[in-house]
């Protein structure tokens, strides 16, 4: 049995250990960044996790979203809301809060 036992302990640290990297391979690094931002109460077009540019015209997003100019996002789903300051909408449609992942669910 004490063989089996440690069989199990090892297969359950490389099963936690596969998810750990999985979620550093899904989460997106500064280069990937590209999209738009509320930052000041002012919307930015960002370029690898850095303010571009002031927006200066609606942006559709490549699944469809479309965030004006004044924050306001409208998702593919119908759901509208305002950006708060740190909140960036993606390139491909994905809210990020405090550089993490978040839900359009606000």
């Amino acid at each position: 049995m004490g063989l089996l036992m440690k069989l199990l302990r090892l297969s359950t640290r490389l099963i936690a250990a596969i998810f750990l990297l999985l979620q550093f391979a899904t989460t997106p690094i500064a280069a990937d960044m590209d999209g738009v931002m509320m930052s000041n109460g002012k919307m930015m077009m960002m370029k690898a996790g850095e303010p571009a540019t002031a927006m200066d015209h609606e942006v559709k997003m490549s699944d469809g979203t479309i965030v004006s100019v004044d924050g306001i996002v409208k998702s593919r789903n119908g759901k509208e809301f305002h950006l708060q300051n740190g909140e960036m909408i993606m390139m491909d449609g994905h809210l990020m809060k405090g550089g993490k992942a978040a839900s359009m669910g606000h």
